[in-house]
């Protein structure tokens, strides 16, 4: 009797032990969620974020690929590449054009973002040219996934400063090089494509 008395005298207190620990780790979880809010989801990440509101220029193929390029890139500088659906810090709104040199299979593809602020004011004008080497008859089929990605550094490099305060100043869009032949796809005169002009959007959600 007396070990049953014993028994059953310490199992309370264990289980009071057991109740004041879950409740110390309850208590600790509320507080945590009070404080920081819900957890983020996977595709929101913990840094800013970016969506694509238009990627004009590039044959499917190429976009295809431009889209994991720019997950891949966006994810080491700690940007979360998101659906337009969200509420992103930036937007941005893309152009690229392939030329091939006149008289040569050289080509290079110029590229312009233009980024915009959660005030839908335009915060930067990001722009450059990257050579992409010899070219068949259609000058996109020098866009390597090389090519690619050293495009995608640089935007994401400018929108990488442009988030940690330094300053992006607007830039004039690069111009169009002289060619053998009609552009692929020729840069935009003004900020925005003309109305009905044909884009594809990426709209995705990153790592």
């Amino acid at each position: 009797m007396a070990a049953d008395k014993l028994g059953w005298a310490k199992r309370p207190c264990q289980r009071k032990t057991f109740a004041w620990l879950a409740l110390g780790a309850l208590a600790m979880l509320t507080a945590g969620c009070t404080a920081e809010g819900p957890s983020p989801t996977a595709s929101q990440g913990f840094g800013p974020t970016v969506a694509f509101e238009s990627v004009d220029g590039p044959p499917p193929q190429v976009f295809q690929r431009l889209v994991k390029v720019l997950e891949t890139e966006g994810a080491t500088r700690h940007i979360s590449v998101v659906s337009r659906e969200a509420n992103p810090t930036y937007r941005v709104r893309s152009y690229y054009a392939a030329q091939v040199k006149r008289g040569t299979h050289n080509a290079s593809i110029a590229w312009v973002w233009d980024v915009y602020a959660g005030d839908q004011s335009r915060a930067a004008r990001l722009s450059g040219t990257e050579p992409a080497g010899a070219a068949g008859a259609d000058a996109w089929d020098a866009a390597s996934d090389q090519v690619l990605r050293r495009i995608s550094q640089a935007g994401l490099s400018g929108l990488t400063n442009l988030v940690n305060g330094g300053t992006a100043p607007a830039q004039s869009a690069p111009p169009v090089p002289e060619t053998a032949g009609p552009a692929v796809a020729g840069l935009p005169a003004a900020e925005t494509p003309e109305t009905g002009a044909p884009s594809q959007a990426l709209a995705f959600s990153g790592q």
